[in-house]
């Protein structure tokens, strides 16, 4: 049955949208930050104590690391965190609310190795993670994975080794490998392909009352397969023996829909890469077919939210538009008409930024990010956070080719972004539009960048999710430079020196130093 919203999750709206005065009582007992998720009992002091805390109860930690403006975040406390049976479960752990922007969380997330949000973490007391799970799953799952979490104490990534070594795995086992969050993991280029091959291993050692986590499985291992051979697949090469083997596992699950249809949020991990991989056999207009019939029924099965039944119509579109290089008319007009139902619909605002979030790529793939920018400017004045909105009507006028535009929303987005981290990664954009749209404004690139960089000033902030912004506004300004041959040098060593009246205030032991030291370093 449909999930809807518990009255805790109503509630949540009525205190920070304004529908009510703020009460005493339990609600009261709960931080800000927790407000939104009231029905967990989210723990009270900060992540070390909590550790304690579990080593003391004898329980695992569960870990939520979310941001205030981020969309699936808002879609997660609204579709899962409300409801009965997670929160029941939720009980028989240390629920940790760790926030983007709260004082030394970045250093938290470097340590738990979460950058996306959100991210559900297991852990053990001895801050070992054990398995951490992925969204846009069957709404009634989550509270069962959780089941899974707590009956197999082994980390998720050696039971994976063990399955690699030829470990037969039982069905508990096979399940939690079917239901961690792989793809929220950060892997380099040369890592997908052994990924693939382990959780391909897993899935040959699942027994034969696993079928379901079996194909998930072979499903997961075969998105993850595509991304391997994304810069070669997008150059117009013919797909691998390897990846070829992994389309026709996931074709033989397509050929019966009701199994399918039972791993219809893992096959919307399957993205461009993989689809160009399938775009290769003789068969893919076969393929397609099936394909797209699983994601209809994703997209109205009401055990999915909103926005994941959305996504479900924007991996239909893209597998079409990748494999036929365009979309029907017809295709076009249906996908239209359910993102005008779902626009059309007076969801409260933490919900209807997720459907938002689901919306925007299905206008790409239509092209007509023209209506996805007066979507978006009509959300401004309903979100409580709207500069998360301004830096995606700076990139939707960016792709329109309006650059005033876009600079003042990329600029306004950055002046008006909340929190330490946030500020910064909004700052990156700022300085990646200008250095595309203005870039002959040497002044103004140098003066917002030192800006932007002064965001890195404080205590524990230059640590993974930072790292990563960092790393890209290096490779950005330098490319800026070597397109100017050589005529923004003084910026390039003006912000460099910026940063390292940064640097020198970080010990030489921390990991956080060296990255610092790096930036333009040489330039």
């Amino acid at each position: 049955m449909k999930c809807s919203l518990s009255t805790l999750a109503w509630l949540y709206a009525a205190l920070v949208f304004g529908a009510l005065p703020a009460v005493a009582g339990e609600l009261a007992q709960h931080s800000a930050r927790h407000a939104d998720s009231p029905g967990i009992e989210w723990f009270a002091g900060d992540v070390a104590d909590a550790f304690g805390a579990a080593r003391a109860a004898h329980k695992p930690i569960l870990l939520y690391w979310g941001a205030v403006w981020c969309p699936p975040c808002q879609q997660l406390k609204a579709t899962v965190f409300s409801r009965p049976d997670f929160i029941a479960k939720s009980r028989q752990f240390v629920t940790v609310y760790l926030d983007g922007d709260e004082p030394g969380a970045q250093k938290w997330g470097e340590q738990f190795k979460v950058v996306g949000y959100p991210t559900l973490v297991v852990l053990d007391s001895g801050s070992h993670e054990l398995m951490r799970i992925a969204g846009s799953m069957d709404l009634s799952l989550y509270a069962s994975v959780l089941d899974t979490a707590l009956a197999d104490l082994q980390p998720a990534d050696a039971l994976l080794g063990a399955a690699l070594a030829g470990r037969v795995l039982d069905e508990s086992q096979c399940r939690r490998l079917a239901y961690n969050g792989w793809v929220l993991d950060e892997l380099t280029e040369n890592e997908f392909a052994p990924r693939a091959r382990a959780l391909d291993a897993a899935a040959l050692h699942c027994p034969k009352n696993a079928a379901r986590e079996r194909e998930r499985l072979q499903v997961i291992a075969a998105s993850i397969a595509g991304r391997a051979e994304s810069v070669a697949l997008a150059g117009g090469a013919a797909p691998s023996h390897e990846l070829s083997a992994h389309v026709e596992a996931v074709a033989a699950i397509l050929s019966s829909e009701r199994h399918a249809i039972g791993v219809g949020d893992a096959l919307q991990y399957l993205d461009a890469d993989f689809f160009r991989a399938v775009k290769a056999r003789p068969d893919a207009a076969r393929w397609l077919r099936r394909y797209k019939r699983v994601m209809d029924a994703v997209a109205v099965d009401p055990d999915y939210a909103d926005a994941d039944q959305l996504g479900a119509v924007g991996s239909k579109l893209q597998a079409i538009k990748t494999i036929n290089n365009a979309v029907p008319v017809g295709a076009a007009r249906a996908a239209r008409a359910r993102v005008d139902a779902a626009l059309a619909g007076n969801q409260i605002p933490y919900v209807r930024s997720g459907i938002i979030n689901a919306v925007l790529p299905i206008f790409e793939l239509l092209d007509q990010n023209e209506v996805a920018y007066e979507v978006v400017k009509g959300e401004l004045r309903k979100s409580a956070t709207p500069y998360y909105y301004k830096a995606d009507l700076a990139e939707l006028a960016e792709s329109l080719g309006r650059k005033g535009e876009a600079l003042k929303w990329y600029a306004e987005s950055y002046t008006e972004a909340q929190g330490t981290a946030t500020r910064f990664q909004w700052g990156v954009r700022y300085v990646g539009g200008l250095l595309r749209l203005q870039p002959d404004d040497a002044e103004r690139v140098r003066s917002v960048a030192s800006d932007v960089l002064g965001e890195l000033d404080g205590k524990d902030r230059i640590y993974r999710r930072a790292r990563m912004r960092l790393a890209t506004l290096d490779r950005s300004l330098r490319k800026w430079n070597e397109a100017a041959k050589g005529a923004h040098q003084a910026v390039l060593t003006s912000l460099h020196e910026r940063l390292q009246l940064i640097c020198v205030k970080i010990p030489a032991s921390e990991a956080a130093r060296s990255t610092c030291d790096g930036f333009l370093a040489g330039s």
